[in-house]
């Protein structure tokens, strides 16, 4: 009878946080194990990023009903194209409080939401992890400094493949391993040019796709469908990146269709020992031991498995003596974007203007010095112009037949959107918990409720700010404004940038993790996705995601080989 495999580490996930974990012990030699809820994909099979809305039965957007009622937030990222991907809510609900709003976004796959990511991989600034101390006093600082995450930014940018701008932009430092950036669209340089005459700066969006060739990958082919897949591995995935690296190493080995429900406990030493999980394929339920535990199922995901695995010692939840599990919950501040054209692009010929799937500048936050009376910290702005999959602005006003064709040609190639994210703050009554009421998802593993709102007057008073900038830009670059409705700001996880819940910090009293993602209470299980985070500034959290993976994953190593796990 042989042994039972005792592994070095047990990661939980595949995405931005599991995948890099995973990959970073197992380069130091660690025998590494990684469970992923989801199954393998195939990008040839899967991803459909070049098929047209025509050539769908639905035009794209599914057949009606198909999906269900669909909070807000996931009715643009569930469709024709993706539907094989995301799990619907109808299929697998999670609970709500009464008057609480949360947006879920799950997909269960190997490679997790970086299959279908925005790729926005700009870093957080000195700033950002100081925000208390630094800013204005309110929240908690992370118990690290942006000196202290730099060195893994540069690796996770090496590993990756960054394009974009070394310019440096206050507290908005660039990439030190910075590619070309992508051409900006005709419409991105009125934008700048707009923004200039107000003395604000638009600068190179830092962009996880290649502008040419790199680590055996090939350049992006333009096609605009990174939101869908890609099947060139231009946009970076750890599917397509790290996978196929890690699968060629003899300590490495992945379990897909494994759903981790509960973190294992020996009652002598306190600390982890393994996980159990239950094949999706067959519901049977197995067991794993390992010497250290990585979480990184997603904020929600590695929360819920804490909450189940609660002992005589931790009643509340896993490592939970602070009574901080599932709380502070954050998201950006976000809202309906504005919508205008330019009259001096109106008329032009229609020009392939996909480019990489993204907008190629932006304006980074720039009200530093110059606090607001009615909200704390800042936002920073996006726009998108040009020729895209859409029928572009005509589309959206009223009209029939011919003059309403013409029109919507007319000013296809001049539409402009412009929209932001603020920084989101945290507070205790933002909380997740298992539902007391008993709900339990397709494999009968308990699932959360949440208590969370995104409607307070912080939130309320960003919004109209940048409501009132982005007329003031879009003014001063010469486009006209179509009429919007102003939007309440959207509900927590809605642009799927959900973070904390077992944040970091030096002090075990309010805090659930150190500084090297290790819970306070259990020294050898890390949680590394974004549940660590202590603050939520205006920039795209996955590039930090994966550095702070990353670095936690390197000192774990290290600790191994000292033999102090």
């Amino acid at each position: 009878m042989s042994a039972k495999t005792v592994y070095d580490v047990i990661v939980v996930g595949s995405g931005a946080s599991g995948g890099v974990a995973a990959y970073a012990l197992a380069l130091r030699g660690l025998k590494v194990l990684c469970l992923e809820a989801g199954p393998m994909i195939e990008p040839q099979r899967d991803f459909h990023n070049h098929k047209l809305p025509y050539k769908w039965p639905y035009r794209g957007k599914g057949k009606p009903g198909k999906y269900g009622s669909l909070p807000q937030g996931m009715e643009w990222k569930i469709n024709e194209w993706t539907e094989n991907l995301y799990t619907v809510l109808q299929n697998d609900p999670y609970a709500l409080a009464p008057g609480a709003k949360f947006t879920w976004t799950r997909l269960r796959a190997v490679g997790g939401r970086t299959l279908l990511w925005g790729r926005e991989s700009g870093r957080f600034g000195p700033l950002d992890f100081k925000p208390k101390s630094l800013q204005d006093g309110f929240g908690e600082d992370w118990p690290i400094t942006y000196e202290d995450l730099a060195p893994y930014y540069d690796k996770v940018e090496t590993l990756i493949g960054v394009a974009g701008g070394a310019e440096e932009v206050y507290n908005s430092p660039a990439s030190k391993n910075i590619m070309p950036a992508f051409r900006p669209r005709c419409g991105e340089w009125l934008i700048k040019k707009g923004a200039a005459k107000l003395g604000i700066k638009a600068v190179s969006f830092p962009l996880a796709v290649l502008s040419k060739p790199y680590d055996n990958r090939l350049a992006c082919h333009y096609c605009g469908a990174c939101n869908f897949g890609c099947d060139t591995a231009s946009r970076f995935s750890t599917l397509e990146v790290l996978f196929p690296k890690l699968q060629k190493m003899q300590n490495f080995t992945l379990r897909p269709n494994a759903a981790v429900y509960k973190v294992l406990v020996d009652n002598s030493t306190g600390k982890a020992r393994g996980v159990s999980f239950i094949d999706t394929t067959n519901r049977q339920e197995y067991e794993v031991e390992g010497k250290a535990v990585v979480l990184g199922a997603s904020m929600v995901e590695s929360i819920r498995i804490l909450f189940n695995s609660h002992t005589r010692d931790f009643p509340q939840g896993l490592a939970n003596s602070s009574e901080t599990l599932g709380r502070y919950l954050m998201e950006h501040v976000a809202f309906n974007s504005i919508e205008g054209f330019f009259p001096q692009l109106a008329g032009r010929p229609t020009t392939n203007d996909d480019g990489p799937g993204a907008n190629s500048l932006y304006i980074p936050r720039y009200n530093y010095g110059k606090k607001s009376s009615k909200f704390l910290r800042g936002y920073r702005l996006t726009f998108e112009t040009g020729c895209g999959m859409g029928p572009g602005p005509g589309a959206n006003l009223p009209g029939f037949g011919s003059a309403y064709k013409k029109k919507i040609k007319e000013l296809y190639p001049a539409g402009v959107t412009i929209d932001g994210y603020g920084e989101g703050l945290p507070f205790a009554s933002n909380y997740v918990e298992i539902d007391p009421d008993g709900l339990t998802d397709r494999y009968g593993i308990p699932q959360v409720r949440f208590h969370t709102n995104a409607e307070y007057d912080h939130a309320f008073a960003m919004r109209d700010e940048m409501y009132g900038q982005m007329e003031e830009v879009l003014q001063a670059s010469g486009a006209e404004i179509l009429p919007y409705e102003k939007k309440n700001p959207y509900p927590l996880g809605s642009v799927t940038h959900e973070a904390g819940g077992a944040r970091m910090g030096d002090d075990p009293k309010n805090s659930v993790l150190d500084q090297w993602n290790r819970c306070h209470d259990i020294k050898n299980l890390l949680v590394v996705d974004a549940a660590c985070f202590t603050s939520h500034p205006e920039k795209s959290i996955t590039l930090t995601i994966m550095a702070l993976a990353l670095r936690a994953s390197e000192h774990l190593a290290e600790e191994i080989r000292l033999g102090n796990v």
